[in-house]
């Protein structure tokens, strides 16, 4: 019997870490996955898409079918990504809370439901760290001198310039009512639903756990790539915006 499979150069989000190298280990294609840092997420636009481009320009030139990318659009970090020798894959999404439900309507009739809604799954759980790791998990009036994250603040910005992000910490976390948990059943959930519910328990936030469904992201690794998920874009074109209800769109 003769096996034919796709070979994908994948480049991932660290939030993705688990779902997406459970849907490569079951897809019938070789996936090869490298993971950037999560954190990624907070410095958003040029300076997140020029270590996703730099990962996208160290994939061999030959050996691959496509490049896919573990990203939605996300904070505008995919924006200006060029396609070099294969096509470039991206979840047209505008980020990964979407992705982790299984579409866009599902988080959209959440949202409607209850806009004051602070997301977490797994992955953001045992992956995110950096300045805004735990802002809405415990963020007290004033923060505490051993605060890691209050110490690289201090240490980046400065103590004026910190304490004013702390200040709108405080002031975002007023708008959060419900803190969902987005359970996709990969990996030890048990444990990271318990930490869910102190973050919540610690803003007086109601919890709620909400299935998660992976059919996106396993669609990714899989194929095929239909137009109303995913962009695909062709050697030589990078993705820009569309403000048609598209989100991305690839131009030469």
């Amino acid at each position: 019997m003769t096996i034919v499979a796709k070979r994908y150069a994948a480049i991932g989000c660290g939030v993705f870490t688990r779902e997406l190298a459970a849907a490569a280990a079951r897809s019938p294609n070789l996936v090869d996955i490298r993971f950037l840092p999560a954190n990624l997420h907070s410095q958003g636009g040029k300076p997140m898409a020029r270590e996703i481009q730099a990962a996208i320009d160290a994939v061999p030139a030959e050996g691959y079918d496509a490049v896919i990318l573990g990203y939605a659009l996300c904070n505008n970090g995919i924006l200006g990504l060029q396609a070099r020798h294969a096509p470039l894959v991206a979840l047209r999404s505008h980020d990964c809370i979407a992705c982790l439900l299984g579409s866009a309507k599902r988080f959209t009739d959440e949202h409607a439901k209850a806009p004051g809604t602070y997301w977490l799954s797994i992955g953001w759980i045992e992956r995110f760290r950096g300045d805004a790791s735990d802002w809405l998990a415990n963020t007290p009036k004033d923060p505490p001198a051993d605060d890691p994250a209050w110490r690289r603040m201090l240490e980046k910005y400065g103590e004026d310039n910190a304490r004013y992000l702390w200040d709108e910490m405080q002031a975002q976390c007023r708008h959060y009512e419900r803190l969902a948990y987005i359970d996709t059943g990969v990996g030890p959930q048990e444990g990271v639903r318990a930490e869910a519910a102190r973050r919540a328990a610690s803003q007086g936030w109601r919890l709620e756990v909400m299935p998660g469904d992976t059919a996106w992201i396993e669609a990714l690794v899989n194929g095929p790539w239909d137009e109303q998920r995913f962009l695909v874009v062709p050697p030589g074109s990078r993705i820009v915006p569309r403000y048609d209800g598209s989100l991305i769109g690839a131009e030469a």
